[in-house]
């Protein structure tokens, strides 16, 4: 698709669409270097020194101002130089909860013999400075961006930026690939009880489920014990409910639904489910998960616990993207 120049000319400036790739080389078309406040400043003084030199016809004021103005002008080369030539090879994004923050890990490698000295990465939630890379050397950086809500974080266009040596100028390089982390439901603090699967009973006798501390209240199944029923509760008119303990596992296979969690908003139900999957993979228990149009067989462990959190992070969303 051909674009309308004005935006072809926005895109060349400031990239602001993930149209590059990787490994990318910095090069001199895609530096911009204009001078920074203090070197306004420097400029200024110049500017007066040389004023009040030809005024009082100073020769050592020619001088030093002559002298001031080469270092201004040779500064701009080694600040050009610092940036220009550095290649950024790979971008990965990593996964978080919601509220807290999202590792970006970006490597970087320096072809030349010389170091490079206080570099910065930022993008428009965050920012690591002092960058320093060895002569031929790689270097990984991480970037963390806040995450405040659950789905897919595109890392954005990502700014390499250096001011060294003297802060009299700053040159930048724009940098916009399709890289993306994955944000998890941030865990409910305090979940009830894991629910059974269809079929299963917590109850193998009278007295099974009942030691502990109550941690909670679930709905009444066919087949549990009666002496586990908050009576209390359904005096007060709230329906029948059981109490949960502790130790009670589950006695079987756990079923996560959204409708299993017994709450009204997506992100609460989003929330619970989350915290469910951290439960059973902490007792090694085996769930199964179902949402909309995606559902896990019962298991556990690592690639079911990943895969869960995935399917929690993009339920109504788009899926996860390779990075």
């Amino acid at each position: 698709m051909i674009l309308p120049f004005n935006q072809r000319i926005r895109q060349r400036l400031f990239r602001v669409r993930a149209e590059d790739g990787l490994p990318h080389l910095v090069s001199h078309q895609r530096v911009y270097i204009v001078p920074t406040g203090r070197g306004w400043a420097f400029l200024l003084a110049l500017l007066l020194m040389l004023v009040a030199s030809v005024n009082y016809a100073l020769s050592l004021g020619y001088a030093l101002c002559f002298l001031l103005t080469g270092l201004f002008a040779a500064t701009l080369l080694h600040t050009y130089r610092n940036l220009a030539g550095l290649q950024i090879m790979k971008i990965d994004g990593g996964q978080c909860f919601a509220n807290e923050s999202l590792p970006f890990r970006i490597v970087l490698t320096n072809h030349r013999s010389q170091a490079r000295h206080g570099l910065r990465l930022s993008t428009a939630e965050a920012r690591v400075s002092h960058i320093r890379l060895e002569p031929e050397q790689d270097c990984a950086v991480v970037l963390p961006v806040p995450a405040t809500q659950r789905g897919i974080l595109p890392l954005g266009r990502l700014t390499l930026q250096s001011d060294w040596p003297l802060g009299l100028w700053t040159c930048w390089s724009y940098l916009h690939v399709a890289t993306q982390g994955l944000v998890y439901p941030s865990p409910e603090a305090n979940p009830p009880a894991l629910p059974l699967a269809p079929g299963e009973d917590a109850d193998t006798s009278p007295k099974a489920g009942l030691q502990g501390d109550v941690s909670g209240l679930r709905s009444y199944r066919p087949g549990d014990s009666i002496g586990s029923i908050a009576w209390k509760s359904a005096a007060r008119g709230q329906g029948l409910l059981v109490r949960t303990f502790d130790n009670d596992e589950g006695g079987g296979n756990t079923a996560l639904n959204l409708h299993s969690t017994g709450l009204p908003a997506i992100e609460q139900q989003l929330s619970r489910l989350c915290a469910w999957v951290l439960l059973a993979e902490s007792r090694q228990t085996a769930y199964t998960l179902q949402l909309a149009n995606q559902h896990l067989s019962a298991a556990h462990g690592t690639e079911q616990r990943t895969l869960a959190l995935q399917a929690l992070a993009t339920y109504n969303s788009a899926p996860v993207q390779p990075t």
